[in-house]
């Protein structure tokens, strides 16, 4: 069962931590006011956020099947 619950949670948590992370910024590119180096830098967090989640999700898979199928 934890798995299961793995396999859905992990997704949502990635995507809370992409919104939490982008709010401020994105209110900044509503008003034009960002500066490019910092938007730059932000797309480094959102990469790293998004590739820890998949590697999550890829490894919460493979223990989904190898002990529920």
């Amino acid at each position: 069962m934890i798995w299961l619950i793995g396999v859905v949670g992990i997704p949502i948590l990635v995507v809370a931590l992409l919104l939490f992370s982008a709010a401020e910024d994105f209110m900044q590119i509503i008003r034009l006011q960002i500066d490019f180096s910092r938007l730059f830098g932000d797309l480094v967090h959102v990469l790293v956020i998004l590739a820890l989640g998949t590697l999550a999700e890829l490894f919460f898979l493979y223990q989904l099947v190898v002990h529920v199928f």
